[in-house]
């Protein structure tokens, strides 16, 4: 009883190697034209991260081979912050054309960097895998913050007429999208002094020397549907302000013309729950000044400044 069970297990050993002789043998008729590529994007909040794998394989003539039996199939994995994630394509002829998509996400966190790689395989039914390939996708950074503002005077404020809005777009080299983000205003504690040059002692109107930290949408609000841009950004003296200092100013002795000067910290909101700064320590320059016969806004932020005269 013995001696049969070893003969049997002896003919199995040798059958397995023989199929795995074979299989070797069909590796060697297979030439690859495989290739992984990988994309990033982010929205200012979350990283996105997709990994795609297509190509096909050139099949060569072997007696000893049968391919025509045989089927492929490829596969992406996408490994983001050590997260490995595997997508598989149908299987299909050894010479078809194969291509399949792995995509994934996180949320991102400020100072927190989060390693991406990526992995592509072709697999035969009767050789296994015969096609590999790697891609270190670098080091990619939460809960990314813009990189540049704009702004535009857009026009007069409809409510108060020597108030002027302003627009700001933001932009970055990675060309992200902050649509939905939340930018919220403070006042900067970066070494800028803040004044008011018309206000004095017993005004009615008290001295314009902080922000009102204010809230805004980006794409929202009164820019709603506007692709990375934010506002509006209200930078004046009231209209009863102006009337009051032109008269009053001067009589306590604060000559025309004079004005307010306040600095501006934004922040961008992370999904983290974290307020990132995004514009220099100084902060963005706002001035309101009255003069006898018009007004002049300005803003002066972290790329460039605009200014409005007003006659009002």
């Amino acid at each position: 009883m013995w001696r049969v069970t070893s003969l049997i297990l002896g003919t199995l050993l040798l059958l397995i190697c023989g199929s795995s002789a074979h299989a070797q043998g069909c590796a060697t008729i297979l030439t690859p034209h495989f290739s992984v590529y990988t994309s990033v994007s982010r929205d200012g909040k979350n990283i996105y991260t997709s990994v795609t794998m297509q190509g096909y394989a050139s099949i060569g003539s072997s007696a000893g081979c049968n391919m025509s039996v045989a089927t492929h199939h490829v596969g992406a994995e996408n490994v983001l912050n050590g997260a490995a994630h595997w997508s598989y394509s149908t299987n299909g002829c050894p010479s078809c054309y194969f291509s399949v998509t792995n995509n994934e996400q996180i949320v991102g966190t400020p100072g927190v960097n989060y390693p991406f790689t990526a992995d592509g395989v072709a697999i035969c039914s009767i050789v296994g895998q015969f096609f590999g390939s790697s891609v270190n996708g670098g080091s990619l950074p939460g809960c990314v913050a813009p990189a540049t503002e704009s702004t535009v005077a857009t026009k007069i404020d409809s409510d108060e007429p020597s108030v002027t809005d302003f627009t700001q777009s933001f932009g970055d080299t990675a060309g992200d999208s902050f649509d939905g983000s939340n930018v919220t205003e403070s006042s900067a504690t970066g070494g800028g002094v803040p004044k008011d040059t018309c206000y004095y002692s017993g005004s009615p109107y008290g001295p314009g020397n902080i922000v009102n930290g204010s809230t805004w949408t980006v794409a929202a609000n009164e820019v709603a549907g506007q692709h990375n841009k934010w506002g509006y950004d209200h930078v004046g003296n009231v209209p009863g302000a102006v009337t009051w200092y032109r008269v009053n100013a001067p009589a306590h002795g604060h000559p025309l013309p004079c004005g307010f000067a306040v600095y501006q910290t934004m922040k961008i909101h992370c999904s983290s729950g974290a307020l990132v700064p995004y514009t220099p320590p100084l902060g963005n320059l706002l001035t309101g000044t009255i003069e006898l016969h018009d007004v002049i806004n300005c803003r002066n932020d972290m790329s460039n400044n605009a200014c409005q005269t007003i006659n009002y």
